[in-house]
């Protein structure tokens, strides 16, 4: 105890939150510098019908290279077709190596993932788009898709309804 100051019991002590300082705020992942693509991820798509219920065979997959975190274009790598289960086959895909995935994010710091976009399409089904797809090295990763069938009275173009897009990749707090 020091000198001078009368003891006050931890009971009458105001109550004070940590003093420890918040964290930093994680730089948005297009701020952030692409880590060399030397490790390789897999990808599997499982296609699906009556929320997941239902494996569809034949379901076409167009798979692309992301170029920015908001677009949903980018260099088509592989065209998959599901299989009677209703998955495509494992592919493989360049990625960041997995040490990037190891240290918490910093300011500057890589991004430990690779994105991909994919767009699913079957005929009589909705088509549908998924944004930025993050693969990890040395991870097979899932990417479920269950499509919505068209009304029997039309939609022939299979374009989804309100501009149907899922985006996968928001920045993970890795």
């Amino acid at each position: 105890m020091e000198r001078n100051r009368p003891y006050v019991s931890p009971i009458d002590r105001p109550s004070q939150p940590p003093s420890t300082p918040a964290p930093a705020p994680r730089p948005p992942v297009g701020d952030r510098p692409d880590a060399p693509m030397t490790g390789q991820g897999k990808l599997v798509f499982q296609i699906t019908t009556a929320g997941g219920a239902i494996p569809l065979e034949g379901a076409e997959i167009t798979l692309r290279q992301s170029r920015s975190p908001v677009d949903a274009g980018g260099d088509v790598l592989a065209v998959l077709l599901s299989g009677r289960d209703g998955k495509t086959e494992a592919i493989p895909l360049p990625a960041p190596a997995r040490g990037f995935s190891l240290e918490p994010a910093r300011d500057g710091a890589p991004v430990p993932y690779a994105l991909y976009n994919a767009d699913v399409t079957m005929e009589g089904f909705y088509s549908q788009s998924y944004i930025r797809i993050p693969v990890f090295d040395g991870i097979t990763s899932i990417q479920r898709a269950s499509l919505i069938p068209l009304p029997e009275n039309g939609f022939e173009d299979g374009s989804p309804p309100d501009g149907e897009k899922f985006i996968e990749g928001e920045s993970p707090d890795l």
